[in-house]
């Protein structure tokens, strides 16, 4: 894990390196400081000028105010390396995601998912940078601390040995309960949110089939398992922080003792004293916070093992050919299934440039799934051959393919919530003019270079549905790969759009491989050849 965190907090190694350094210098004062307390206290045991009183006040003044900065500091540097490292760790996941192969992705609650990448992200690398580095100090520290109060008082320092072995073996006894606790209680948490989210994504299903009862039993239920999770962890945490407590307060007790019966007879003067019982309470802080390390470890480690469990999920396979004309595409024998459920079986056909193809079957017979294999989205999952121009499919660069040889436009088109102009265009230079040879063909006043600018909402709500679907259908013509599929292009389009729609699809066909999923068969006619599944 350690060696996993440092991959991205190294990345900004010059802002650790300052980080690190500052916190040598905080330890440095607070080990500094209480001694020239004691020291202060002890100057009133001699005859002490007024001046030098007031020189020894002055250093200290000098010390608070320069840990203050330097505190300061120390924690912006820490928001800045901790903010940008857990930014690049959830940006390589997602990455990978995006790599796997779609038929995973669609088994996961995604709200879960992004709760859970986000949050274990943040975790491990806290743990890194914070609790990491703050061990190193506190056993440094330590170290300093059991040196001087050993040479002040011996027996002073076994009882502070003593403490923090009892410290250590407390949390052998709690360290496999943390850890079942804090994973159980994470899991929880990720589903509540996940359920959480479901309220509100389907309000309007809810409100329609008036289930408001039974979707705020389901948030209810995953609430009481969260709480039951989290109440657990806390309960145990908190019975081991208590232990600490008690053990600390015995110790403090111990040590009172010691001391004042010293001060009594004369063995020890209050300054001593005063180190002594300020250096005992740091070192009980120190023996908490390296007590806590192995707690804070455990809750790390089990955002660690979810983070790998992700990026673990096997990547889809990923040719290297790259073709930049497509004469035809051969399917043979292919067979496909999801969930051990056939949806595609023994399809075969030979696609050839410059014709159109109409594509049809029942709902559920796999047209869909049919455009999605061809999009090289289940390259792994089929079985068969499909071969382009004389290369397999799996040989292929896909992204490379779908950057430049083949689109799609989807039957309910997904839009960005930007320009009418940056959804056709999706932030390619593209030429004006070919757009607007594109955007003459339907003729739609929304459509007209004057409303390019024109904002589409975040669920698009602002157009209608025929609308988007031309915007769709203009950005895949412009974009003019060599193999186009329409998923049901026409759907939501009056028979003006249609009839624009095939007038479009008869300009561009030459040089092309045109399929068309469709039930309407004024779309289907017109296809030079009619594929069935």
């Amino acid at each position: 894990m350690i060696k996993f965190c440092s991959k991205y907090v190294f990345q900004y190694k010059i802002e650790y390196g300052i980080y690190f350094l500052l916190g040598i210098i905080l330890c440095g004062l607070n080990t500094f400081i209480p001694a020239a307390m004691g020291q202060f206290i002890n100057m009133f045991n001699v005859e002490t000028t007024y001046s030098a009183m007031l020189k020894f006040i002055f250093l200290l003044l000098l010390l608070y105010v320069g840990k203050e900065i330097v505190c300061y500091v120390n924690k912006i540097l820490y928001i800045r390396i901790q903010t940008n490292a857990a930014f690049s760790l959830n940006f390589e996941i997602v990455n990978h995601l995006k790599k796997v192969s779609p038929l995973v992705i669609g088994r996961t609650d995604l709200s879960y998912l992004s709760q859970r990448i986000n949050n274990d992200a943040n975790d491990v690398l806290i743990f890194f940078i914070s609790s990491l580095t703050e061990l190193i100090f506190s056993v440094f520290s330590a170290g300093i601390i059991l040196f001087m109060i050993w040479k002040m008082d011996s027996i002073a320092f076994i009882v502070t040995m003593f403490l923090l072995a009892l410290y250590f073996f407390i949390y052998i006894g709690f360290k496999k309960r943390i850890y079942n606790c804090s994973y159980g209680m994470k899991e929880e948490k990720s589903n509540f949110f996940s359920r959480l989210q479901e309220q509100l994504e389907k309000i309007e299903f809810i409100k329609i089939h008036s289930m408001d009862s039974f979707f705020s039993n389901r948030l209810v239920a995953s609430y009481q398992k969260l709480y039951r999770s989290i109440f657990k962890q806390q309960a145990t945490i908190q019975a081991f922080a208590n232990l600490e407590g008690i053990v600390g307060a015995i110790s403090v007790c111990i040590l009172l003792w010691i001391g004042g019966k010293k001060i009594l007879t004369g063995d020890m003067q209050i300054g001593y004293f005063y180190m002594i019982s300020v250096y005992f309470n740091m070192i009980l802080e120190y023996g908490k916070e390296i007590v806590a390390y192995g707690q804070e470890y455990q809750e790390a480690y089990v955002s660690f093992e979810r983070i790998k469990s992700i990026l673990e999920i096997k990547e889809q396979s990923k040719g290297c050919i790259r073709l930049n004309e497509i004469k035809q595409i051969r399917i043979q024998d292919l067979n496909f299934a999801y969930d051990q459920k056939e949806t595609i079986k023994s399809f075969s056909t030979n696609l050839k440039k410059g014709k159109v193809y109409g594509l049809k079957g029942e709902n559920g017979c796999g047209k869909s799934t049919l455009i999605k294999i061809l999009m090289g989205m289940y390259v792994d999952e089929y079985q068969g051959n499909i071969i382009w121009n004389d290369t397999e499919m799996r040989n292929l660069d896909m992204d490379y393919i779908r950057e430049h040889v083949i689109s799609v436009t989807e039957q309910e088109p997904t839009l960005i919530a930007d320009t009418i102009y940056n959804n056709i265009a999706l932030y390619r230079k593209l030429d004006v003019k070919c757009i607007q040879r594109a955007v003459d063909c339907f003729g739609d006043s929304i459509l007209k270079r004057d409303n390019w600018d024109l904002q589409i909402n975040e669920k698009s709500s602002n157009i209608s549905g025929g609308e988007k679907q031309k915007i769709a259908i203009i950005r895949q013509v412009v974009q003019d790969g060599q193999v186009m599929i329409f998923d049901e292009p026409t759907s939501a389009m009056d028979e003006s759009g249609k009839k624009q729609f095939l007038q479009l699809i008869d300009q561009i066909k030459n040089h092309k491989i045109i399929i068309i999923v469709s039930h309407d068969n004024a779309i289907l006619n017109t296809c030079d050849e009619i594929l069935i599944l």
